[in-house]
């Protein structure tokens, strides 16, 4: 019955950590609705390229880090117990970590930039 546990305990770290992996991916692709319009003076105003660096970094960090646990947590159900291969899944999640976080990048940033009419970040 241990295992089960084990199973199912993976199972929901996985399912928290895709969704941790997940928001990082919209913080980058919506950088727009976290802060309203007009919240800085300019469009490359020493406070936005601020911002914009924050956004890059937080979410950034939060894609690699929810692909990581996603991706070693699952193959760490493969491993057996055995030290070799539960630090080849933690290799290979942290690969798969840091390619997902440089596509997420570069999805990013090949779309055009939001503009929105509302005074709201949260509105379109």
């Amino acid at each position: 019955m241990p295992v089960v546990g084990q199973i199912l305990s993976t199972l929901l770290s996985v399912l928290i950590n895709a969704l941790f992996g997940l928001v990082g991916r919209w913080i980058q692709l919506h950088p727009e609705r976290i802060v309203p319009k007009g919240q800085f003076v300019g469009r490359d105003s020493s406070g936005a390229r601020f911002f914009r660096a924050q956004v890059i970094l937080v979410g950034s960090f939060m894609v690699f880090g929810g692909t990581f646990v996603v991706v070693s947590s699952l193959l760490s159900l493969l491993t057996f117990r055995s030290a070799v291969l539960q630090m080849l899944a933690r290799l290979i999640g942290l690969i798969v970590g840091v390619l997902a976080a440089i596509r997420v990048r570069k999805e990013a940033r090949s779309r055009p930039e939001y503009v929105s009419s509302s005074p709201y970040g949260w509105w379109p």
